[in-house]
């Protein structure tokens, strides 16, 4: 088992203690540092700071809500860090909140898992280099290729409910859940690896 760590979102901490977390996290030996997003730091910013602050511990970025940023730009992102910082990136998506994605930033939240899965789709054709064309129901990229070199990291997909469950086995590297029971891990694996089998692809 591999153990990564989180950069908390203190609410009643200086910011700054975040890159003291990164820090840390590279010192003691940990692989990877999560760095998410809420009221501080954009987390690309973040993680290229932390990347120049640290040796050798690699990124996973997110969960970003595909409400709000595009995979274009989350691509673009991740790639971003990987060329300035040398470090391996992965990517997150997230379906995230109402509040956050209606009441924060103004957009539309609606069929999150189908959102997740067409955003999945393009931002791994763009994380592999390739120039991407792709008209889905709620996200689309006609013609984009990154200039950048292909990030190998795994993409990641947050799973809060059965179909978001199932869009991970179809697209992702990695599930990512939080706050389950063992018996509920249980049920949800069984439920992602079915829908891997479906697609004919390992099961993250």
């Amino acid at each position: 088992m591999q153990l990564s760590v989180v950069t908390p979102l203190w609410q009643d901490r200086p910011a700054a203690e975040n890159l003291e977390v990164a820090i840390n996290a590279d010192r003691l030996g940990f692989r990877e540092l999560w760095i998410g997003e809420m009221a501080t730091y954009d987390a690309f910013a973040f993680a290229t700071a932390a990347g120049l602050a640290t040796d050798n511990i690699g990124f996973s970025i997110g969960p970003l809500a595909v409400s709000v940023r595009t995979p274009m730009t989350m691509a673009m992102g991740v790639a971003s860090v990987a060329d300035l910082t040398g470090r391996p990136v992965g990517l997150a998506l997230g379906a995230s909140s109402n509040v956050v994605v209606e009441e924060w930033h103004g957009r539309a939240r609606a069929r999150t898992a189908r959102h997740l899965e067409e955003a999945a789709q393009i931002a791994r054709g763009l994380l592999a280099g390739d120039k991407v064309d792709f008209s889905g129901e709620l996200a689309s990229c006609r013609g984009y290729r990154l200039r950048l070199d292909a990030v190998p990291g795994p993409l990641t997909i947050a799973a809060f409910g059965p179909a978001a469950v199932r869009v991970a086995g179809r697209r992702a590297d990695r599930m990512l859940l939080n706050m389950v029971t063992p018996d509920s891990l249980g049920r949800l694996r069984e439920q992602m690896v079915a829908a891997a089998d479906e697609a004919g692809r390992p099961a993250p």
